[in-house]
Formats: C-alpha cells, structure tokens, sequence
C-alpha cells in the first residue's frame, strides 16, 4: 500500500483540511490485508458500539472487520491533538470510500479507544505518538444487519429535512388554492341562482318592481360577504408577495455569507441591497411592508448567525435612497475607522453641546496664550532701541453703550447655542 493522504472536514459543508500522510507501519501488519486510495476525507462522527476499539464484534461481521495500524510521515505532528480530540469527547472519526477490490462502499474507523500498541510487532525506532489504529470494512451494508444501524451522514439527513420543508410547502399552497377555486365555484353558482330567481319572479317594472330587485340583490351580497372564513385562510403563503421576497433575500445572502465563510482567503465581502429590484413582484398594497429597514435588518441578522457575532458589518456612504452596500469583514480585519465609528456612542444634544462648548474654550484659551507669549517676544525684540515706539498697545474702546451691550448679548446667545446643539 503506497502513502495516503488523511483530510479532516471540521464542520458539515467546510472545505477539508489536511491533517496527516500515513504508511503501513510493516508489512507483516494486518493493515495489508486492506489498501486506501490516495486521499481519505474523514467528514463524520458517531458513538455506535461498532465504532470502538476495545469493543468485540458480532459474530456475524466479526471477521469482515480488519484492523491495522499507520505511521505518519509527514512530520507536522497533528495526530496527537487530533486523537486527544476524539478521546475527550469519546466519538470515533469516520469515512466512507469505495473498495479496491469489489464494488462497494466502505467504511474506515478511527476509534477514540484504541487498544495497546504492541511494541514486540513495532520495527525500531517507530515513534507510538505519530502511530493511528484504524478499522477497515469492506462493505458497510453489514451494519444495517446488527441491532443499531451506522451512523447516519448529516448532509444526508440536512438534505432530508430540506425536502420535506419544500413538500409540506407545496402541500399548503395546493390547499388554499384548492380552497379559493371551491369559493369562487360557491360565488359562481349563487350568483346564477339569483339571476335565475329574479327571472322567474319577474318583478315587472316600475318603482316597486325596481326596488324589490334591488333589495333582493343586497341581501345576496350581504349573504356572501357574510361567510365565515376559514382557519385555513389565514395561513400565510411565505412563497409570494412581501414574505415571499423576504424570504427569498434571506436565503440568497445566507448562501452567499456561507460561501464567504468558507473562502479562508477571503477576509470582505460587500451584500448589495436594490429596493426597487427586490420590490419588483410584490403586490402594490403590500410594499408598505417591503422596506429598506426590512432587508438591512436581515442582512445584519444573517451576518450575526453566520458570523457567530465575531464579524463586523457597516454601511457604505452611498448617494442613492433605495440603493445601500454593506460591507462585512471577518474578525480582525475591520479598519480602524469603521470600528471608531460603531464604537461610538449616541450622546444626548446636552452632552454634544458641553462638549462643543469645552473645545472652544480650550481654543480661546490657547489663542490668548500664543498672543501673550508673541507680545513678550516683540518686547524682548524690540529693548534697547530708543528710537522705536510701540503703538496701539492701549487701545481706546470708540463704541457706544448700545454696541457694547448688542456685542455681549450676541456673544452670551452664541455661548448657550454651542452648548446644546
């Protein structure tokens, strides 16, 4: 058996990552009585009696089972968290291949309670950290016929439930529309026996004759409008009109945040939000309830399940209403300035107002000392120069009261203004 390459899948839908190439460790060992194609994917667990390694088996399979061990080669080292892993949560590690030698599905093993390695059988100098007992069946058929079956694929059982979501959708959509054809059947023929009845009584013309038909006529569409409607009525249909487009948005930025988390190289992605397209086959009576709000909160809740709240999402300045872009970045990779932007909190207008009103004064008081420290430096520049005369230093104030009164009340409005806009 040549090398082989183990892959490990860390969650359902995630792109395998590497975890070990391995060897037979002799070959006197049993594992030659199997071989393994190039690449294995181990993309299951299960805790199912036959997964163990210290477990026998039925009677029945008990000779189909073939053990062995592999030797990593690699010399990365990852073996020894790997089966630390599978030890603390007691589950075996598992994946299903086709058989070299006849035309079936098996299945490999790698139980979280291997038995003892034997270092009598070990060739010298086999390090037993880098060793993995695995378990090997030719055909995974044999499970079904023990007292529990094997365990079952959760992309299997997660296409499964998707099916059955779809049928059980289907099935309401043919009742109500079933029901809504018996209605409008129901409408069709009352409406003929009244037309038929009218013919009949003949009421003749005349006002009394025109005020009986009328009268007879309102009492038929008081009688129709009058039926019960049904509990089944008020079943919402989630595939058309303002749920429907909802529904649909949510499913496609789900998609596309998944295939975002799953691209390691990829750290930004941007989800475009087009009101008028997403509106586009919604009833008018109900795009009241299709609106901007609506589609940016399911963009953020979808980035918070995805995301498991460990990424980050902001709004990019656009100059467009029904058109937004929201940008998501991975943990780690926002900028600096879109977090000091979330980070910042919602300050009542008296706080803003003190604040600005503090950031003045700080520059008034900085203007003053910048003018004080100039005037001491043209008097040290200037001493010793009997010929030079300083003027306008004690300037005379020239305005009247009326002025200096309208000055400070402008400056005292200018004052309350900055402290709460």
């Amino acid at each position: 058996m040549n090398e082989t390459t183990i892959m490990l899948t860390p969650s359902p839908g995630v792109k395998p990552e590497f975890l070990a190439t391995v060897e037979p460790v002799s070959k006197t060992s049993a594992s030659q009585q199997f071989s393994l194609p190039f690449e294995v994917v181990l993309d299951g667990y299960t805790r199912e009696p036959w997964s163990s390694g210290g477990v026998a088996h039925n009677s029945d399979n008990n000779s189909s089972w073939k053990t062995g061990y592999l030797l990593s080669t690699d010399g990365r080292n990852r073996l020894p968290g790997f089966l630390k892993y599978l030890r603390d949560r007691k589950k075996a590690c598992i994946a299903k291949l086709n058989d070299s030698t006849a035309s079936t599905r098996a299945i490999l093993v790698v139980p979280f309670d291997p038995p003892p390695v034997p270092s009598e059988q070990l060739p010298a100098g086999v390090d037993k950290t880098q060793l993995l007992y695995v378990k090997y069946l030719a055909d995974d058929r044999l499970l079904s016929r023990g007292k529990k079956p094997a365990a079952a694929d959760p992309n299997e059982q997660l296409q499964m439930e998707k099916q059955k979501q779809k049928e059980k959708q289907m099935q309401q959509q043919q009742k109500i529309q079933r029901e809504q054809q018996q209605r409008q059947k129901q409408r069709t023929q009352q409406k003929n026996t009244t037309q038929a009845i009218s013919t009949k009584q003949g009421f003749g013309g005349g006002i009394l004759g025109n005020l009986l038909g009328a009268q007879l006529k309102t009492q038929n569409h008081l009688d129709v409008v009058r039926t019960k409607r049904r509990n089944n009525d008020l079943v919402p249909d989630l595939t058309s009109g303002a749920a429907g487009a909802i529904t649909s948005f949510r499913e496609k930025v789900a998609a596309d945040l998944e295939k975002f988390k799953s691209d390691n190289g990829t750290f930004v992605t941007k989800v475009s939000i087009s009101l008028a397209a997403l509106v586009s086959h919604v009833p008018m009576e109900e795009r009241d309830k299709v609106t901007m709000d609506v589609f940016k909160y399911v963009v953020y809740e979808q980035v918070e399940e995805v995301g498991m709240d460990k990424w980050v999402a902001a709004k990019e300045p656009t100059d467009f209403i029904d058109e937004i872009v929201i940008a998501v970045y991975k943990e780690g990779h926002a900028p600096a300035d879109v977090l000091e932007d979330l980070n910042k909190a919602d300050l009542p207008a008296e706080l803003k107002g003190l604040s600005r009103h503090m950031a003045d004064t700080q520059s008034k008081i900085a203007q003053r000392k910048d003018k004080r420290s100039s005037e001491v430096i043209m008097k040290q520049n200037i001493v010793g120069e009997d010929n030079v005369v300083v003027l306008n230093t004690n300037k005379r104030d020239r305005r009247t009261l009326e002025q200096i009164q309208k000055d400070m009340m402008e400056d005292i409005s200018e004052v309350k203004k900055s402290r709460f806009d």
